[in-house]
């Protein structure tokens, strides 16, 4: 036979595919190719990636390779168990990934050794397969997973995912609009993950702390009052003054957290380690919390016992002292959580400030103004330091002692 032409079909890759994989490597994210191409295939594609190095290894599992039986399904999975999997990248085809999901021990065995694999390629995968992965993926890990896709097969593997993302891509519009998230080009996964979705999760966990503690530490001192006074059974602040210390007076400038960045843009996509840091669980578990709550009592106890030390003498006065350090510590408890001062937040403090000046003045029938004099100011501010001193104290000489992988960026980078 002798051979007139050749023609061939190249689906070329989408620019900075190689740059986007390896900054989630670097990230700890364990990315998953799950594709209905053959081996051959794949393995190119995983190599033209950087999900594989050509120096690194790869261990297949070929469907074709176990018609005795499950006992050479799991001799292999074995086997990889062994391999360094670091450096090893596992490879499964549609075959094999069938007679292992048929059975419930070979999948227990499978997952859990995938799911510690530096990459894994999934082979020949049908749209059902590819969602089964996706929720076995979850189930076996426990963690949050994304699904990129960018064709109609991708369909119930993108809804299986905790977030779905869809690529606009030549195959239509499909995955895009059954995703949570639509994206022009695979890149914008990279600036979408590292930088969005770190600084979105970092806001979060701080703001809701934040929150946590300013409810708090106004409970704390109430008690603390109960205790004070012989279990007396009147609030310390009336209903105006509450509802005040929550909307008014220190909303704006708590929620200008969420506009703090502890790092430029360029600087976390340069610096995918980063990343891990929320993987770790350091911005939000029970050790934060706990410090939140000790940081609550702390600051409550120091307020009450110091006021009714140097304000003996009427409830009005220790009720004005109280609630106006309440208010300058919450501002200054903002300033210390923010890592770049910006205009927006010293404008929210400095006008949350003048309307609880404003207050004082105007609402002089919840405050004696006599009271505010140059005494009541001097101790306002040294119930002040002596509450928020200490605990700005102990959280700089932690991050000195040992700081973390933004504090070193930043040294590094900002000198």
């Amino acid at each position: 036979m002798e051979f007139l032409a050749v023609t061939g079909v190249e689906d070329k890759l989408q620019d900075h595919v190689l740059e986007t994989i390896e900054k989630f490597r670097s990230a700890g994210i364990q990315v998953w190719m799950l594709t209905g191409d053959k081996i051959e295939t794949a393995k190119c594609i995983a190599i033209a990636t950087g999900m594989n190095n050509r120096q690194e290894g790869v261990h297949e599992i070929r469907g074709e390779n176990f018609t005795k039986g499950s006992f050479y399904i799991k001799d292999s999975i074995e086997s990889f168990d062994k391999t360094n999997k670091n450096k090893t990248m596992l490879m499964i085809d549609g075959q094999a990934l069938a007679m292992i999901t048929a059975n419930q021990e070979l999948t227990t065995r499978f997952f859990q050794a995938a799911t510690t694999a530096k990459s894994v390629c999934v082979c020949r995968c049908s749209p059902t397969q590819k969602a089964l992965v996706a929720r076995y993926i979850k189930e076996y890990t426990k963690k949050r997973i994304a699904c990129v896709g960018d064709g109609g097969n991708d369909v119930a593997m993108i809804q299986e995912a905790d977030v779905g993302l869809g690529i606009v891509g030549k195959e239509g519009m499909q995955a895009s609009l059954a995703s949570d998230f639509s994206l022009i080009q695979f890149s914008h996964l990279k600036e979408l993950i590292l930088w969005h979705g770190r600084m979105s999760y970092q806001r979060s966990a701080k703001l809701s702390q934040f929150i946590i503690h300013r409810g708090m530490i106004i409970s704390f001192i109430q008690a603390i009052f109960t205790m004070i006074f012989f279990s007396v059974t009147i609030p310390i602040y009336n209903g105006y003054l509450i509802l005040g210390y929550s909307t008014v007076y220190t909303s704006l400038p708590v929620f200008s957290l969420v506009l703090d960045e502890d790092v430029d843009r360029e600087i976390c996509l340069k610096f995918p380690i980063l990343y891990q840091t929320l993987q770790d669980g350091r911005s939000l578990n029970i050790k934060t919390f706990l410090i939140w709550t000790w940081k609550s009592i702390y600051q409550a106890s120091i307020i009450m016992f110091l006021a009714v030390i140097l304000f003996n003498d009427s409830f009005v006065i220790i009720m004005s002292i109280t609630f106006t350090t309440l208010i300058c510590i919450e501002f200054l408890n903002v300033i210390q959580e923010v890592t770049t001062v910006r205009r927006k937040m010293v404008v929210s403090i400095v006008g949350s400030l003048i309307v609880y000046v404003l207050t004082i003045i105007f609402f002089n029938t919840m405050f004696q103004m006599s009271a505010f004099d140059l005494e009541f100011v001097v101790k306002v501010g040294i119930i002040t330091f002596a509450s928020w001193v200490p605990v700005w104290g102990i959280k700089k000489m932690v991050e000195w002692l040992d700081p973390n992988a933004v504090m070193k960026v930043r040294k590094s980078e900002y000198k």
